[in-house]
């Protein structure tokens, strides 16, 4: 006669389906940040020459920056494509390593769409209110890094919490100095962009995520 208890250390069919599942769920997730912390270092690097540029240009060539004030909308759209290929690329072959086939392809399109929209929606919000305009255009950046810090913040809410927190630091590097530092923000914004960038960028590896 089988005894009705199960023996120290054994899983009943629940707890091992349930182990299963678990494993499962973990390993498609992990598809949809792989190669988040690379990711983040080159929109750091990106965001923090976009700043410093503009900094550049603005204290080295007053003139330039003053009578040519939509310098700044190329500059950041040059630097908004390259990231977006880059992520793209090294989403994609992180996304490999996790799985191949339609897995990690289906995983790959949709992490690409939902950071496309996000950068769409920093240029179409900002235009959507007609502030692409001299009198407006420097309000800008204020509406775009705040809607790229939410699409972190709304993907760490999805997936990782670290990258979250990763998104709440990126609006304290641009708004605080923004407020604090005067004629100097975008050169300490430049900075905490990038320092940001790489203090996320460990963490979330530390926490296991690539």
């Amino acid at each position: 006669m089988q005894s009705s208890h199960h023996e120290p250390g054994t899983l009943t069919p629940q707890q091992s389906w349930g182990a299963i599942h678990e494993t499962m769920e973990e390993a498609r997730s992990s598809m949809y940040v792989a190669g988040t912390s690379t990711i983040l270092l080159l929109w750091g690097f990106i965001v923090s020459l976009g700043f410093a540029s503009q900094y550049a240009t603005e204290t080295l060539a007053p003139e330039f920056a003053s009578t040519n004030p939509w310098f700044a909308g190329p500059l950041w759209g040059v630097l908004a494509i390259a990231g977006m290929l880059g992520s793209a690329i090294i989403g994609h072959r992180a996304g490999r390593e996790k799985a191949v086939g339609d897995v990690a392809r289906n995983a790959g399109i949709k992490v690409f769409l939902f950071w496309l929209s996000v950068a769409a929606a920093a240029l179409l919000v900002p235009a959507a209110a007609g502030m692409w305009n001299e009198d407006s255009g420097a309000n800008i950046p204020h509406v775009a890094i705040g809607i790229v810090a939410l699409g972190y913040i709304l993907f760490g809410i999805m997936s990782r919490p670290v990258i979250a927190a990763v998104g709440v630091g990126i609006a304290a590097a641009f708004y605080v100095p923004g407020y604090l530092a005067g004629d100097a923000a975008l050169a300490v914004s430049a900075v905490a962009m990038l320092a940001i960038a790489v203090l996320g960028a460990v963490w979330i590896r530390r926490s296991g995520i690539l």
